[in-house]
């Protein structure tokens, strides 16, 4: 059975509404602001994927410098503005938590910023 785009999200945004003790109405727009930035996210993944495959194409069947430059050009904007749009939802979504709720999301993200070492600890037993 396939799942919505809307149910691979349910878990996810429950965890962190837990964690951040989100309201209800915060756990609304912490959904909402998800369901926006991916339709915003959408159409420029299709374009940058679109990119990668005809550079592929492209370093397969030519030599042609200036067009595989520019399709690396064009999917480096096309990442960029991914990563834009993202920022851009998260701190719009920021803006409604609370001090506290702030200090969780960054613990969090601090300690995303170590979770490759955890599981190198946990690979050599020490963990």
């Amino acid at each position: 059975m396939l799942l919505s785009p809307l149910a691979h999200a349910q878990e996810p945004i429950a965890i962190a509404s837990h964690v951040l003790q989100l309201s209800e109405e915060q756990t609304h727009a912490l959904l909402a602001m998800v369901q926006s930035r991916n339709e915003a996210l959408r159409p420029i993944a299709e374009k940058v994927h679109a990119n990668e495959e005809a550079l592929a194409k492209l370093l397969e069947s030519s030599n042609d410098p200036a067009a595989i430059g520019a399709l690396l050009i064009e999917i480096h904007a096309g990442q960029k503005q991914v990563a834009e749009v993202a920022r851009n939802a998260a701190a719009q979504f920021e803006a409604i938590l609370t001090p506290e709720q702030q200090q969780r999301l960054q613990f969090i993200r601090q300690a995303s910023q170590v979770e490759p070492a955890i599981q190198a600890f946990r690979a050599v037993g020490l963990l």
